[in-house]
């Protein structure tokens, strides 16, 4: 089984496990998702805006921060 950590490119913070194909994703209360391609995701801690699009990328595609309102 071949992992990788999907982290946030502005703060590093891990926000799934790429695994076979699919992108893990666990949240508090013990929220579990599998999703496929493309992910986005924002940040919980930075609110980076973070997306990769390929299981074979191991890099973010693109960035952006995020406004709270």
């Amino acid at each position: 089984m071949n992992e990788q950590e999907w982290r946030c490119s502005h703060c590093g913070k891990l926000l799934g496990i790429i695994r076979d194909e699919r992108i893990h994703l666990k949240f508090a209360r013990g929220h579990e998702y599998i999703v496929g391609f493309p992910g986005i995701s924002v940040c919980r801690s930075c609110r980076t805006l973070n997306e990769v699009i390929d299981p074979s990328a191991t890099h973010i595609i693109s960035t952006q921060q995020t406004k709270v309102c």
